[in-house]
């Protein structure tokens, strides 16, 4: 009878993820709002969108 030999494989190694690839708080710099007057409505938003999908799909109907 020949014997088995079995090999363990090493256990994952686990990291903590909480410091890689953030930047320290000083190098945070303060976002500008955009202004009231240059927001977008919701529903205006939502018209562009639904009229660039109805235009998309009128296009691949007409390519049939």
């Amino acid at each position: 009878m020949e014997s088995v030999a079995t090999v363990e494989r090493p256990k994952a190694v686990r990291t903590a993820h909480s410091s890689r690839g953030r930047k320290p708080i000083g190098t945070i710099q303060s976002v500008d709002k955009t202004p009231e007057s240059e927001l977008m409505e919701v529903d205006e938003y939502f018209e562009i969108l639904r009229k660039r999908v109805n235009d998309y799909y009128d296009s691949l109907q007409g390519q049939d």
